[in-house]
Order: C-alpha cells, then sequence, then structure tokens
C-alpha cells in the first residue's frame, strides 16, 4: 500500500482549524475541494504503511514548515469559501 502522507497531514490541519477560516459552506463537497486543492499546492510525501505518517508529521513539528502548510490551507479556503461548488450555493 502507497500513501500520501501529506493528505493525512492537511486534513488533519482542515478538521483543526476549519472554525478558523471563516468557510462560506463546511459541507463536505466543500471541504473535500478545499483539501484537494491543498494537495495539489502540496509536494506529495509518500510512506508505505499507515504508521510511518508519523515520521513525516515529526518534520512539520517546525514552525515555519507548518505555517507555510496553514498559509497553502488557508488561501486555497479562501478560494472555495468564495466560489462554493456544492449544491448548497447552484
Amino acid at each position: 500500500m502507497v500513501i500520501n502522507a501529506m493528505e493525512r497531514i492537511m486534513k488533519d490541519l482542515l478538521d483543526e482549524y476549519k472554525g478558523r477560516l471563516q468557510l462560506n459552506c463546511t459541507c463536505s463537497t466543500c471541504l473535500d475541494d478545499i483539501l484537494a486543492l491543498s494537495l495539489n499546492k502540496t509536494t506529495p510525501r509518500y510512506v508505505t504503511n499507515q504508521d510511518k505518517v508519523m515520521y513525516i508529521k515529526a518534520q512539520f513539528i517546525d514552525k515555519q514548515e507548518m505555517t507555510s502548510l496553514l498559509v497553502k490551507l488557508a488561501e486555497c479556503a479562501k478560494i472555495v469559501s468564495d466560489n462554493p461548488m456544492c449544491d448548497t450555493y447552484k
């Protein structure tokens, strides 16, 4: 099995910060759009076992690294929030 560790890391960040991102919509479609857009702007980090995701996550203890991920997440959240593609806003 091959896993993109960044997917788990970005999902965890989105779950943690979605209340602070001032989103117009928090439906699953919009949250998935934010996650997909964020992942497209992030370098993938692949591991072969779910347990190894923690090794990659440990590299983001550095505040600068984590801040860069949060900035990407916030930028993507604004894009999706300004242009929601979900059924709620169609």
